[in-house]
């Protein structure tokens, strides 16, 4: 009991992170220590097999970060009813009888995430640009407008929609471009 309260108090119960649930308590220090020297936070511990009331301190994380809304259970089964449970409140449970693999498992979770993140930004980000359209080269003048443009400053885009602010702004034939 000794060494599990010395866990519970170097864990950060404030914080974020990652529910981390073991067989034995040497696999757990084992596992705690392994996360720390990798720097993936650690909010919560328990030991034995998971169940629903895990998932529901687990799931904490749904509100506060939900990348973070995951158990890593190490060598240790999970009761059907907590599954269920778990996948009805967004958690996601990685199981694995080797401490590597449930790393590579959290680290394949956050590459996915960061990948979701990027090309949400890459969709609603600007890239204003100035474009000069080159004459005679206007080849439809109704939706879709298709015109021969030459880019004079920053970067057009496939899609990217047009639109003209004032003629006081810009030149006769120049545009702005916002994405």
């Amino acid at each position: 009991m000794g060494d599990l309260a010395t866990l519970y108090s170097a864990i950060d119960k404030s914080g974020t992170g990652v529910w981390v649930q073991a067989s034995t308590l040497g696999s757990l220090e084992a596992l705690l220590e392994f996360l720390r020297t990798s720097k993936i936070p650690v909010f919560g511990v328990s030991i034995g097999p998971v169940h629903k009331k895990d998932v529901l301190r687990a799931s904490i994380m749904v509100e506060r970060k939900k990348e973070y809304a995951l158990m890593l259970c190490f060598d240790i089964e999970v009761d059907r009813d907590a599954e269920k449970l778990a996948a009805d409140l967004g958690v996601k449970i990685f199981r694995a009888a080797i401490i590597y693999h449930l790393f590579d498992q959290f680290t394949k979770h956050m590459a996915e995430i960061k990948e979701k993140r990027k090309s949400e930004l890459a969709a609603t980000a600007v890239f204003p640009s100035i474009i000069h359209i080159i004459p005679n080269n206007v080849f439809n003048n109704r939706s879709p407008i298709v015109v021969g443009v030459d880019v004079v400053e920053g970067t057009l885009r496939l899609g990217t929609p047009l639109c003209v602010p004032s003629r006081s702004v810009c030149n006769r034939n120049q545009v702005l471009v916002y994405f």
